[in-house]
């Protein structure tokens, strides 16, 4: 892929940020952390629960970008820690192989906190509506559940919400392929109740195992719901949300991580 992707990024006015690596900690055989410093991006962009930046990685002298969550921030001092599921690619091959002083360019564009209104939603909204509405911001009380869908790729962006609900109760939902992956750390409290959903090449995975939940337990407009998993179950879970249950946009954040290739 030439350039012309960058440049689109860049057009479309992402703040852009080199970051260099500090140091590489294993989680598990399955997943490391990387810490990197910032390039000042934090000082620019305070950073907030499910954050995420563009990388842009070499694939064969093509330019080639996955986004990764910000985790653990320290404006302060400038730097947070990046986290990667490996698998196959050029984003898990430079997980495996970078070391310390190594850089990678990266474009922030796009990630906003979860559930927040569409600027064209907010200007749409009547006042009186505004105002009846309930906050969605993770700190404040929410009237029905919280759901909250992921999987390893997507797992920086939960454990960050989920350290910011507090005492709240929240229903988490995770899709796994490798066993291991059970190993890796999730942020729960006993309010937080988390189911790992196995899927495999040829069985079903997150979106039948939900959709069955759903048909006992039926989502309502009291309830949010945040997904963040491959773009095919991504889009069967929010036509079904919006669709079927009929909840009201706004209550569904849904973004794909990824794509089967």
């Amino acid at each position: 892929m030439p350039e012309w992707e960058h440049l689109v990024i860049r057009a479309l006015g992402s703040t852009e940020t080199e970051l260099t690596v500090l140091r590489r900690r294993h989680v598990s055989p399955t997943y490391v952390r990387i810490q990197v410093a910032d390039g000042g991006l934090l000082t620019r962009w305070p950073p907030f629960p499910s954050m995420w930046l563009r990388l842009w990685f070499d694939d064969n002298g093509r330019s080639h970008q996955r986004a990764f969550t910000v985790v653990d921030p320290e404006p302060a001092e400038g730097k947070f820690w990046l986290e990667f599921a490996l698998h196959e690619g050029v984003a898990s091959d430079w997980a495996r192989t970078c070391v310390a002083g190594d850089t990678i360019g990266a474009s922030l564009l796009g990630s906003a906190p979860p559930w927040e209104l569409k600027k064209r939603a907010r200007r749409r909204a009547a006042p009186s509506s505004t105002a009846a509405a309930p906050a969605m911001t993770l700190d404040a009380p929410w009237p029905g559940r919280t759901i909250i869908v992921g999987d390893p790729a997507s797992l920086p962006a939960v454990n960050s919400m989920l350290e910011h609900l507090g005492d709240q109760s929240a229903e988490v939902w995770l899709e796994h392929l490798d066993p291991r992956d059970h190993l890796l750390p999730v942020t729960s409290g006993p309010q937080h109740r988390v189911r790992w959903v196995h899927r495999d090449d040829n069985g079903p995975g997150i979106a039948e195992a939900l959709t069955e939940h759903w048909d006992q337990e039926p989502p309502t407009e009291r309830d949010r719901v945040w997904i963040a998993v491959e773009a095919a179950a991504n889009r069967q879970l929010t036509s079904t949300l919006r669709t079927r249950f009929e909840l009201p946009k706004n209550n569904v954040c849904a973004t794909a991580y990824w794509r089967h290739a």
